[in-house]
């Protein structure tokens, strides 16, 4: 089956209904016929700052059902040192925003809040042409924070998914004040 690539905007602003918006979308996908080739393959763009996108990718590697994985496609393969890829983790994303705090205390007041505003689901964009600083990949160089922002708005929704029943995006947000990074 081909990848179907789709772009998408997330319209509600709240926990539950950017929960069932998502998953209704999701309920939309073609059924696979398979494994491997016969698995139909979704990329939805939803999210770009200054040439790079965010990418949800559907199914998911290990788990099934709603969930998916949030990536930088745009940003050849910006994270670890080994088995380098594009989809950034709860580490990476910590690892990137202490960078850009040290590096940037002034402008990290504003992405302070807007890490407040995406875990609060207030939709934020940012202005093309200039950053709130940024943070280095595994080459030492430096890409936007922006990008970083944005994964973390979809890890939140991601998590939400996953785990709704417990905690869901408390729990990157809590690593997040355990780091004082918010």
């Amino acid at each position: 089956m081909p990848l179907i690539r789709a772009p998408y905007t997330l319209i509600s602003s709240t926990r539950s209904n950017i929960r069932d918006e998502l998953i209704n979308l999701f309920l939309l996908e073609n059924p696979g016929t398979g494994k491997g080739t016969n698995c139909s393959k979704y990329e939805y763009t939803v999210d770009s700052f200054s040439g790079y996108s965010i990418v949800l990718n559907r199914p998911a590697r290990f788990n099934k059902g709603f969930d998916f994985t949030v990536s930088i496609p745009t940003a050849n393969y910006l994270f670890k040192k080994t088995n380098r890829y594009h989809t950034p983790s709860h580490d990476d994303i910590l690892l990137a925003l202490t960078y850009s705090q040290a590096n940037y205390p002034t402008q990290y007041q504003l992405v302070k809040q807007h890490l407040n505003d995406v875990y609060n689901c207030i939709n934020i964009s940012f202005s093309s042409g200039s950053t709130l600083g940024y943070f280095t990949d595994y080459n030492n160089n430096l890409h936007p924070i922006e990008i970083i922002i944005l994964s973390a708005k979809w890890l939140f929704i991601e998590q939400d998914i996953t785990y709704w029943n417990w905690s869901g995006r408390a729990m990157l947000w809590n690593e997040l004040v355990k780091k004082n990074l918010v």
